[in-house]
């Protein structure tokens, strides 16, 4: 086969088998394909496509042999495109080669968070030069994951005072009242953004509803985002997990589909599927 066909024709195909529910031996014809080529970008669009199925260890076959094919002018690249599959172990395995840079050390912190390791991410944090917003956002989380719940707020409320109508900062406030346990406070800032009828506001309510566990309201909220504006990523992803939640799986993986359309490798596409695994 891989002799009359190209790469990326097998791929299609293959794609087209997983989209017409034909998923039986996927696994092993991407594994194929990606030990037929040395191409990185190659093998990483066999292991997107591997995210459709469910994960029976190839993942790992194929991306221990990818860590082992990065070069200089690549690593930060393939380091990125696997934390971005949910691949944070080999994406860490790369960046300990990575010359240290802003962006390194960002993907570095964000992979030891993936990971559950806080403390070591907090400690990487330290290392970053220039903190940018979404840096600064990801300190929130960790603060808060770590229970220091009032420095968590106290950045994610300085960020808020700065970028009132920034729609990551905007979750990130949402989420750190949440782990600090302040749910109603929390529903309280969803509810009074919705004001403003915006697709934000509704993906921010989405959000909180869901973390809250009413998956329906959640979903409408979600869905009204999208209807404001069909590129919302943050809408979608709500909208796909609850979707997932309600186990209207088929549903949830069109809704992935749709954000990597918009944004190919969003790490939202792969929060839902992680949801669909299994299923």
């Amino acid at each position: 086969m891989a002799g009359t066909m190209s790469n990326d024709a097998i791929l299609q195909s293959i794609s087209a088998d997983i989209t017409a529910g034909r998923t039986d031996g996927v696994s092993a014809k991407l594994l194929s394909v990606s030990e037929s080529t040395d191409d990185p970008y190659e093998i990483l669009k066999c292991m997107s496509i591997l995210k459709l199925v469910p994960n029976d260890g190839t993942e790992s076959r194929i991306a221990t042999r990818l860590v082992g094919l990065v070069d200089e002018g690549n690593a930060l690249d393939v380091a990125k495109a696997l934390y971005n599959l949910d691949c944070p172990y080999y994406s860490l395995e790369i960046l300990k080669n990575v010359p240290k840079s802003d962006e390194s050390v960002r993907l570095r912190c964000h992979c030891l968070c993936d990971l559950e390791e806080f403390e070591s991410a907090l400690e990487v944090y330290g290392m970053i030069g220039n903190p940018c917003i979404n840096d600064r956002i990801m300190l929130s989380s960790i603060l808060s994951s770590l229970g220091e719940h009032k420095r968590s707020m106290e950045e994610a409320e300085k960020l808020l005072s700065e970028n009132p109508k920034d729609y990551d900062t905007r979750i990130a406030y949402a989420k750190s009242l949440i782990m600090g346990g302040r749910n109603k406070e929390a529903m309280k800032y969803a509810r009074e953004g919705l004001k403003d009828k915006s697709a934000d506001s509704n993906a921010v309510a989405a959000y909180v509803l869901r973390i809250q566990g009413n998956i329906k309201a959640a979903g409408g909220y979600a869905s009204r985002a999208v209807q404001l504006d069909n590129n919302h990523i943050g809408g979608m992803e709500s909208l796909g997990i609850c979707l997932a939640l309600k186990e209207e799986y088929d549903k949830a993986r069109i809704v992935a589909g749709a954000i990597n359309e918009i944004s190919p490798g969003d790490k939202a596409a792969i929060n839902i599927l992680t949801y669909c695994e299994g299923h």
